[in-house]
């Protein structure tokens, strides 16, 4: 997909740090349409230690992180939505909880002066008392939530098809797949053992996305270009 050009193809073998795409989901039935996994790989490297018995070494990292893509028709422009949750963690001796959280940000989906039209997501998000609630066990592991605008680093490029009919052929264009993703909603990079979510927490990311494309989808004449 195009966004999979966001980051170099890296194969991050051996001490080669970056970040590379390591598959994509198309999701059907949701209000999220693509899942990206993420890698994020890291090399330190240590100086020879005084009084120690060895030379350099090298410390290798590792973590990953789910991107959500909301797609919409090409017609539609979206702006300049950019929010993020603020979390306020109570530590426990041994469990710890979310006592609480806000969205901040700006979270306009139209450049029109506020009041016009509802289009602030913040407003609807709060709104949705069952996000609220999956939010506040979610967020322990999740910790930070953003969703943006999203446009892709890289331009979808096009490839040559050659076709034969009749000892004649021709050349044509086919372009590669192009999602049409507009928002992305993703979270903190994480260890390989908490990037696998729970259903409720996938149930939350659905309902922020569907709360987000059902508000495009009231807009989407003042969203169109």
């Amino acid at each position: 997909m195009d966004f999979e050009y966001d980051y170099p193809r890296l194969s991050l073998d051996g001490p080669n740090p970056g970040i590379a795409s390591r598959g994509v989901m198309k999701v059907n039935d949701s209000s999220i349409d693509y899942i990206d996994i993420l890698k994020r790989k890291t090399v330190t490297k240590s100086d020879f230690a005084p009084g120690g018995m060895y030379g350099m070494g090298i410390a290798e990292g590792t973590t990953w992180k789910m991107r959500y893509f909301i797609s919409f028709p090409p017609e539609i422009k979206i702006g300049p939505l950019n929010i993020g949750t603020l979390t306020k963690i109570l530590k426990g001796r041994l469990n710890s909880k979310v006592e609480d959280f806000i969205w901040d940000g700006y979270g306009k989906l139209t450049t029109l002066p506020p009041g016009l039209i509802q289009d602030d997501v913040i407003a609807i998000l709060n709104a949705d008392s069952r996000l609220h609630e999956l939010m506040m066990k979610s967020l322990l592991k999740e910790r930070i939530i953003t969703a943006s605008v999203y446009t892709p680093k890289a331009k979808v490029s096009y490839e040559y098809l050659k076709i034969v009919k009749d000892d004649s052929y021709w050349y044509k264009y086919k372009p590669k797949k192009e999602s049409y993703a507009k928002i992305l909603i993703t979270s903190e990079w994480k260890s390989q053992k908490d990037l696998f979510i729970d259903k409720e927490t996938l149930e939350m990311y659905q309902r922020i996305a569907a709360n987000i494309k059902n508000t495009v989808e009231k807009l989407k004449y003042h969203l169109k270009n």
